[in-house]
């Protein structure tokens, strides 16, 4: 299963994210699982935009303190400088 983890317990523009596959610029989209850092899974599409950017759309998932958070649509961009993705802004 393609997965994609944020280094938090949500996303917003800035948060670091990691893809555990390698993105195809041809595919229209991906279905992936997103984690996140207190283990809370959703699911998720990925598609790519350019080689640098792609949208990844995060279905309504709760937190493990309960937390209900809505489903998504978020800009990502890869960092060069830091070699990381990250989130730009919601959609």
């Amino acid at each position: 299963m393609n997965k994609t983890s944020f280094q938090d317990t949500h996303i917003y523009p800035g948060c670091p994210a990691i893809f555990n596959f390698k993105i195809a610029l041809q595919s229209t989209s991906v279905l992936i699982v997103a984690e996140f850092s207190d283990g809370a899974l959703a699911d998720a599409e990925m598609e790519p935009l350019n080689a640098e950017e792609v949208v990844v759309y995060v279905e309504g998932y709760t937190t493990t303190k309960g937390t209900k958070i809505s489903k998504k649509r978020w800009l990502l961009r890869y960092d060069h400088a830091q070699a990381i993705w990250k989130v730009v802004k919601k959609m």
